[in-house]
């Protein structure tokens, strides 16, 4: 159908300027989904130079309302099972030690490889992800954060969601930076969360558990009242991950308190890298060969530095949350990753766009 000015005129008043944008926005994603189905972009990647994906999950439930306000990255299980079956049926499921081989030596992959991978170390990684990744024949690696699976505490950044939530004080004053966030609106709830995740984002270990400790009582939430509030067994436990290895999974290293290492000293972060690394390796009992960058908060997530890090750790691979496609010639320790939105249209989309080299 073709429009002519005057039919284009009238469209414009009788719609506005909203309902030419909703028109546009369904046009794209009709565009999107047609292109998808027709295979046009698969087959033009083709022609372009190898390329691997990694995809980056958090926590796979079943109705992401239950983890929103604590968590807000989860995808719902039915979601994550029709990304599963795409990849089984369309693409060619890879583990991230043959991206790491592609990466550093060139090492062929088959049409189409993607890595499956998971940060941080959640429980439903093995009771929701575990069964879908074994019905598909799908490998996957498990970034786990060591602390929170130790002492099955919630990630300090999760506390902090649930704190700023959840809160009934009328504002947080931020003493770090000598400032006061109102927290009427959820626009500045999530202002203020912001900035106290890059504040946590800069420390490690104890002194990171203080500050959120302080933070929970300067907005009146009770110590472990977040904890309360979460399924029992949020983080997975020990028997778990070892369980997630025996089912064929590949087991990483994601830091011992989910700092960003590349904005902390130089002994904090090696004590974050190695440190994690020395204790999955007593509880799994084989080598801890990759690593995953926590990103909480604040850029950069890695540096030189933390290159040079991991590396002294033994570390085969890094992956980071930078959005691109991985090549032959690419540094190992510093993969970059993919988003993986729910809507399964849009998650091929992405797929396909970053096989033609463009980061969506």
């Amino acid at each position: 159908m073709c429009f002519d000015a005057s039919s284009s005129a009238l469209s414009f008043r009788i719609l506005g300027l909203g309902g030419l944008r909703v028109l546009r926005s369904k046009s794209k994603r009709w565009f999107k989904k047609a292109l998808v189905r027709s295979n046009i972009l698969r087959a033009a990647s083709r022609l372009s130079s190898p390329t691997a994906v990694i995809l980056s999950y958090h926590s796979i439930v079943e109705d992401t309302q239950t983890t929103d306000h604590i968590l807000g990255i989860s995808r719902d299980r039915a979601s994550f099972e029709a990304h599963m079956q795409t990849l089984a049926q369309n693409f060619s499921p890879v583990t991230v030690e043959d991206v790491a081989q592609f990466a550093k030596s060139g090492r062929q992959l088959p049409p189409h490889a993607v890595a499956v991978t998971f940060d941080d170390g959640f429980a439903d990684n093995y009771e929701v992800a575990l069964p879908i990744l074994s019905r598909y024949g799908i490998p996957a690696t498990f970034y786990i954060m060591v602390d929170a699976v130790e002492n099955g505490m919630l990630p300090w950044y999760c506390r902090l969601r649930f704190a700023f939530n959840t809160t009934k004080k009328p504002e947080w004053s931020d003493a770090e930076r000598n400032r006061t966030y109102g927290l009427a609106s959820p626009e500045q709830r999530k202002a203020a969360l912001t900035a106290a995740w890059e504040i946590g984002a800069r420390l490690t270990g104890a002194v990171q558990q203080e500050f959120i400790g302080r933070v929970e009582k300067a907005l009146e939430i009770e110590p472990g009242f977040a904890s309360a509030h979460v399924p029992h067994g949020f983080m997975l436990d020990w028997e778990q991950v070892r369980g997630l290895k025996k089912a064929g999974h590949t087991i990483g290293a994601h830091t011992l308190s989910h700092p960003n290492v590349a904005q902390v000293s130089a002994s904090e972060a090696r004590s974050e890298i190695a440190g994690s690394k020395k204790r999955l390796e007593q509880e799994i009992g084989e080598p801890i060969e990759h690593f995953s960058y926590p990103h909480p908060a604040l850029n950069p997530q890695w540096s030189q530095q933390t290159l040079e890090i991991t590396r002294d750790a033994g570390f085969k691979s890094a992956a980071l949350t930078t959005c691109g496609p991985v090549r032959k010639g690419d540094e190992p320790l510093a993969l970059k990753r993919i988003y993986t939105p729910a809507d399964l249209n849009q998650f091929t989309w992405n797929l396909q766009c970053t096989f033609l080299g463009r980061s969506v």
